[in-house]
């Protein structure tokens, strides 16, 4: 075999896989010299496998067996969707390519780039809105070819006699009605019919037309449809923002801010949508006109237009002709050839990884998160970090656009962008992946998949609960005791909270095993009762633990003892090379040396007991000032980043149980255990004025909270707040009935 096929899902080398795959999940890499061809195109480098212009894949190379299979047309996404993921990673893939720095990538929008020209009436609408009442005119009275036919008619029905008409009469009795003296009355004879023939070139171009501006006009409705849901997606922020994170508004607003004015952007969509719905509608009514009906629907025009002299020269068809010609112009209808299609579909698959990378990047700064030299080029595949008391380093993958996130003393997060539309397959297809892709799930890192998001929500109604659920949660939100578990995400360049949603996860990553490492412990400090001249500290049996950061007053001191130490061990050093020289001058003479020998001796076990004291001691001066650098980030802000003060507003805990509240955002956050396996939640609760917002369960999370949240928050009967417990799931289901609508105004404690 001359190729590697790739599960991007697993992370490995895996068996090719006939039959119907997931676009962009698998990888197909050439090995050797020998030719592969994937969809009968060849290919030198690492490629994705992708369907053909009929959904179908197949793998080839000379001497052996063709593997093929299928591709659900279900899962190729619509052309809005994927212009805006091409835009969108192609930039991306810009900053990279031409050694952008972070700074660089900030700049790029994670929204459809253009939305405010998007939005507008195009100069294409402009003409057709000109040019419709000729295109109406030519399909309500269209010019036609007359038609003479030679029928046998009855004779009441006869207008006009054909030439043969007596000749046929006299030799076909049955048509005869009764023979007379003098003439013969007929029944039937030939006559003369004129028909109208509607079937000519110019009105094949006129009827034609008319599907393929109702076809442009549907996409544009729908286009600006989504736009405009976007934009009132922004301004439900503003009546919602008292239900849910201040903190999550501000950045929407931010984001959306970066791109355009969304009042305005609002009005000039919805006054768009109103003039290309009536020019639908007078489009479609086309389609009930006795031109469209007389048309066959089968016949054929070439989009390049042969100009008759009716087309050149009719006041009406020379109209229908310029907006014929300007369609051809936007190349809509332009069939792409096998090869072509390909290289896009490898675009897509390659822009979808630079899309997640962006977005990646976004969720980071949003979290403090930065390169430690800000002037690095992106051009390479991974990059230092550091900010909020962490240090980390992000990694990518050009080739197959998997990203991962390495963080020290934590699980890393691995991140693999799948193009395909998940919420279009059937419940037995997605089962199958999600369980595919919790086969992956390992106890020593975190998996992450994110998906297109759906244009709809009915592909998220359609669906079991459950499967919804999975598709809108991490990992660690849908635990279960012993089992592995993959996240879900959908992202898109149509969706607003695409970057709240990755920075939910990455908060999770880097924030919450900061929260389980409280309270610090030192094992075996070198000063003996430490922790009764500190109130800060505990003692245990083997060692000492930090309970709260210190304050400037309740300073160990252990820099002076350090220094005081090293003083002492500086005058025994010297002193003991006072002596050894007294020794050798002393053996030189012949003098008494037993005496000298003694000290000497004294000297060096004094000398490397203070040796060790002083190891000791430094080793857990440094230890203490990690545990110190610790405590003190707790004491951070997860939103608003005040310093909260170590004893009116931190409280530790028996076991790792601690609790923080924010002196000015009033924001909670800390540790509790979990009432059914008795692990260790970290949490987090901003303030928020109302518990739930009035939505659907699938998604509420990041419409309420965004990235502001650690474990996934309930309410308990009492009206208290109770978290899902990340290791065994307990309080998932009474998160999800939390989720429910409410009534407005309803408080938490």
């Amino acid at each position: 075999m001359t190729y590697r096929f790739i599960d991007r899902l697993l992370g490995h080398t895996s068996d090719v896989q006939a039959g119907d795959l997931v676009l962009g999940r698998f990888m197909v890499e050439p090995l050797g010299d020998d030719s592969t061809f994937l969809n009968s195109v060849a290919i030198a480098q690492p490629s994705f496998c992708v369907p053909d212009l009929r959904g179908h894949w197949q793998l080839m190379e000379p001497g052996r067996e063709r593997v093929e299979g299928t591709m659900s047309r279900a899962q190729v996404l619509d052309r809005l969707d994927v212009t805006s993921i091409l835009d969108v990673g192609n930039s991306v893939r810009g900053v990279l390519s031409s050694g952008g720095t972070w700074l660089d990538a900030l700049d790029v929008s994670p929204l459809v780039p253009g939305m405010s020209e998007r939005a507008e009436l195009q100069e294409f609408e402009k003409l057709l809105a000109d040019r419709l009442g000729h295109l109406v005119e030519v399909c309500q009275r269209p010019r036609t070819h007359l038609r003479v036919e030679v029928e046998r008619t009855d004779v009441t029905r006869a207008r006009r006699l054909a030439t043969q008409a007596s000749s046929y009469l006299a030799a076909h009795t049955e048509d005869w009605d009764r023979p007379t003296l003098r003439a013969v009355i007929p029944k039937r004879i030939l006559s003369l019919v004129r028909e109208d023939q509607f079937d000519i070139y110019e009105n094949r171009v006129a009827v034609r037309l008319v599907d393929h501006l109702d076809a442009y006009l549907s996409r544009r409705v729908t286009e600006v449809s989504r736009l405009l849901r976007l934009f009132n997606e922004v301004g439900d922020h503003s009546s919602t923002a008292g239900h849910g994170s201040h903190w999550r508004q501000k950045r929407v607003y931010q984001l959306w801010g970066d791109s355009l004015d969304a009042g305005e952007a609002r009005r000039k969509a919805e006054r768009t949508l109103e003039q290309l719905k009536f020019l639908k509608y007078s489009v479609s009514g086309l389609m009930d006109s006795v031109l469209y009906r007389e048309v066959p629907r089968r016949a054929f025009v070439s989009t390049t237009l042969t100009m008759t002299n009716i087309l050149a020269n009719d006041v009406h068809y020379r109209r229908v002709a310029e907006v014929w010609l300007a369609w051809a112009r936007l190349g809509l209808e332009q069939s792409p050839r096998p090869d072509k299609h390909f290289e896009e579909m490898q675009e897509l698959c390659r822009c979808f990884g630079g899309f997640a990378l962006l977005l990646v990047v976004r969720g980071l700064d949003q979290l403090g998160i930065a390169p430690v030299d800000l002037s690095q080029a992106l051009d390479g595949d991974a990059i230092d970090l550091e900010g909020r008391g962490i240090r980390a380093r992000l990694s990518w993958s050009l080739t197959d656009g998997t990203l991962r996130l390495s963080i020290d003393g934590a699980r890393p997060l691995r991140i693999v962008p799948i193009p395909g539309s998940v919420a279009m397959f059937g419940d037995e297809d997605l089962a199958r992946l999600i369980r595919d892709a919790d086969e992956a799930a390992t106890r020593e890192e975190i998996s992450l998949v994110l998906y297109p998001s759906p244009s709809s929500e009915a592909a998220l109604r359609r669906m079991a609960p459950v499967l919804a659920h999975r598709l809108n949660a991490l990992s660690h939100e849908v635990a279960e005791r012993g089992q592995g578990r993959a996240g879900f995400l959908p992202v898109s360049p149509w969706d607003l909270s695409s970057v709240e949603r990755v920075a939910r996860e990455l908060r999770w990553v880097i924030t919450a095993p900061r929260f389980l490492a409280y309270p610090p412990f030192i094992a075996n400090p070198p000063i003996p009762n430490i922790a009764d001249d500190a109130a800060w500290l505990e003692a245990t049996a083997t060692g000492v633990v930090v309970t709260r950061a210190p304050e400037v007053h309740e300073d160990l001191r252990l820099t002076e003892r350090l220094a005081n130490q090293r003083k002492r061990l500086q005058a025994l050093e010297d002193e003991h090379e006072d002596v050894s020289q007294q020794l050798r001058l002393a053996v030189r003479d012949g003098g008494a040396s037993g005496p000298l020998n003694a000290r000497k001796k004294a000297l060096n076990a004094s000398i490397t007991d203070l040796r060790s004291q002083i190891d000791s001691l430094a080793e857990f001066s440094k230890a203490l000032d990690g545990a110190i650098g610790l405590v003190k980030s707790l004491l951070s802000c997860p939103t608003c980043g005040t310093i909260a003060d170590p004893r009116r507003d931190f409280t530790g805990g028996r076991g790792h149980r601690f609790s923080c509240v924010c002196p000015d955002c009033s924001t909670r956050w800390g540790t509790e255990a979990c009432p059914s396996c008795k692990t260790w939640i970290p949490t987090l609760m901003p303030a928020v004025s109302s518990w739930a917002a009035n939505d659907s369960a699938v998604g509420w999370l990041d419409r309420f909270l965004g990235a502001d949240v650690l474990a996934v928050p309930f309410k308990l009967e009492d009206g208290t707040l109770g978290f899902v417990c990340p290791s065994c799931g307990h309080g998932h289901e009474r998160s999800m009935a939390s989720a429910e609508p409410e009534r407005a105004g309803e408080t938490h404690s």
